[in-house]
């Protein structure tokens, strides 16, 4: 979808660049201009961009404008605006260009061009504009929102929600800043405020986007009736919008409503019939309602189209099994078996000190509470890091227990769960499926564990790779990890809660994982009891930031690490 550049405070001679601007600078600005016979033209053009929204006839009259004074900046700076609305960013920039060099002191112009700069995949000189324009204007609420904008784009979340409050602060009338407030808070997992943010934009606008937005935040916290009504909203007001019909069968898939959430994926797929993610939502819609075949054959569909994506590749062979293609009951299970891995040193972005030590704590405590086979793999690329799933699931095949603890980056995508190789190369959001190992492909490799299946991930740290991933629309990749559904039988452990940010500590080794270490070795301490105390201990040890958080449900059998 384009995004439509807001008008950024250039003005006729009569009406001056920002409403906010000081009483002399005003002054100022209109004394150069203000006899020009081609004033009551732009002002005209003026009106139909920013009121009727009718830029080509404004383009029309701005045309007849520069005949009448061709030396009136303020002229190619609206058709600029006018240009920039239309979502032609290339047009734009010789207008904003023509402007700034009859006057060099214009701030409105610098900053309809650094949003044009910005849609045009030049963020960096598109925030040079807005701080130029800033320095002339530091009043200019629409260049702080502009300059928002950007920065929510380029992952600078915080930055960009300083801009966009300050603008709202400077103009309480710029009402359209609280959805781009919703959308830094979605961003940066901050449901909560994204919720209120957006509730205030409805209040003014009604948008299906602010809809989605604030549904999207509801889904996230598990508030699915919310999140359906929100959906059932943004589709009433448009109902070619793919990505509400996208959302609304996650939120019916939560809730457990397979029908309706296929419904829902198939009409998503109607308006772009190569929408992964909903394809991906319906196979997984099937497989709940036990339709394998239907699943298998969504999966399939998927691989058919990016023969890469992990998560397709691993609900198949998920599904394969389920549909005994592989016999668990054959196989005479025995032993516990784990398989550690630890990535510190990534080539494209700052080393994680405390992951590799980490998983060499962690490999230690499990050998000495009794795993009989513990491997280990340190800074792995994705082939090394596909290879050891590969054989440590042949062990699981054989044994009652298996465990994967992983530390290292992680990122969520559309829903889904990935864990980061060192040898990544992010350039876009569609290289995360191919570059990384999905989730599911460690739920796969302890599968056929006889009695635990245990998965632990200490993988929920900030998202470094934002900046990596370029193009105009910035990355919808955050920080955090997405709450997850494992199967019956299955436990998955987060360092922190869904969405949130785990910390390496000041010592060396994180107090997840010196938490766990001491913890799974104390004699007769059951798992789920475990797992509650290592809660408290790092919730504690971090002054309540950090909140460990386990998904899924264990037999009523009880599981030592080490019994009495």
């Amino acid at each position: 979808m384009k995004k439509l550049l807001i008008m950024v405070g250039v003005a006729t001679p009569i009406l001056i660049f920002s409403t906010l601007a000081e009483p002399q600078q005003q002054k100022a600005i209109a004394a150069d201009y203000s006899r020009s016979p081609a004033a009551s033209t732009i002002n005209k053009a003026r009106e139909l961009i920013t009121i009727k929204r009718d830029y080509s006839a404004a383009l029309n009259l701005l045309q007849q404008a520069i005949k009448l004074d061709p030396k009136n900046p303020h002229a190619y700076a609206w058709r600029g605006t006018a240009y920039n609305r239309l979502g032609q960013s290339a047009l734009a920039v010789p207008e904003f260009d023509q402007a700034l060099r009859l006057d060099p002191k214009l701030a409105g112009p610098l900053a309809g061009r650094g949003y044009a700069r910005h849609m045009l995949g030049d963020s960096g000189a598109g925030i040079a504009d807005l701080n130029a324009s800033l320095a002339i204007n530091a009043l200019d609420a629409r260049a702080y929102f502009n300059r928002g904008r950007i920065y929510s784009d380029i992952g600078e979340q915080q930055h960009a929600i300083e801009d966009l409050e300050k603008a709202v602060k400077l103009d309480p009338k710029l009402t359209e800043v609280y959805g781009s407030i919703g959308r830094a808070h979605l961003r940066q997992k901050q449901y909560e405020q994204a919720i209120k943010a957006y509730s205030q934009a409805i209040s003014f606008e009604g948008m299906p986007r602010q809809y989605i937005g604030r549904g999207t935040a509801h889904l996230n916290l598990g508030m699915y009736a919310l999140a359906i009504s929100d959906f059932n909203q943004a589709i009433q007001l448009n109902s070619d919008h793919a990505d509400a019909f996208l959302l609304r069968g996650r939120a019916h898939l939560e809730a457990t409503g397979f029908k309706e959430a296929i419904s829902d994926f198939d009409k998503a797929l109607t308006l772009q019939p190569k929408l992964l993610p909903a394809i991906l939502g319906r196979a997984r819609a099937h497989e709940m309602a036990r339709d394998y075949a239907k699943s298998l054959a969504d999966f399939e569909l998927v691989l058919s189209m990016d023969e890469h994506q992990g998560v397709a590749a691993a609900g198949r062979d998920r599904i394969k099994l389920k549909m005994g293609a592989v016999s668990e009951a054959t196989i005479q299970q025995r032993g516990r078996v784990a398989l550690v891995i630890g990535n510190s040193r990534y080539g494209i972005v700052d080393n994680l000190a405390n992951a590799e030590r980490d998983a060499r704590l962690v490999a230690d405590g499990l050998r000495r509470s009794g795993f009989e086979s513990v491997e280990v793999l340190i800074n792995g690329s994705r082939d090394r890091t596909i290879s050891a799933l590969t054989a440590f699931s042949r062990r699981v095949a054989a044994a009652e227990w298996a465990v994967l603890y992983y530390a290292g980056h992680g990122i969520e995508l559309d829903g889904s769960n990935y864990l980061v190789p060192v040898d990544v190369q992010f350039e876009a959001d569609s290289d995360i499926p191919k570059e990384s190992i999905a989730l599911d492909e460690l739920l796969n490799a302890v599968a056929a564990a006889g009695k635990l299946r245990l998965v632990i991930l200490d993988a929920c740290r900030e998202n470094p790779f934002v900046a990596q991933i370029k193009g105009k629309e910035g990355s919808a990749s955050g920080k955090g990890l997405a709450r997850i559904e494992p199967e019956s039988g299955t436990l998955v452990a987060f360092a922190t809660k869904h969405g949130h940010l785990a910390t390496d500590g000041a010592g060396q080794n994180s107090p997840f994982a010196e938490s766990l270490v001491r913890r799974m070795n104390s004699p007769g301490l059951e798992i789920n009891q475990l797992f509650r105390l290592v809660h408290d201990d790092v919730y504690a040890a971090t002054n309540k930031k950090q909140e460990p958080f386990t998904y899924g449900q264990l037999s009523a059998r009880e599981f030592y690490f080490k019994s009495r």
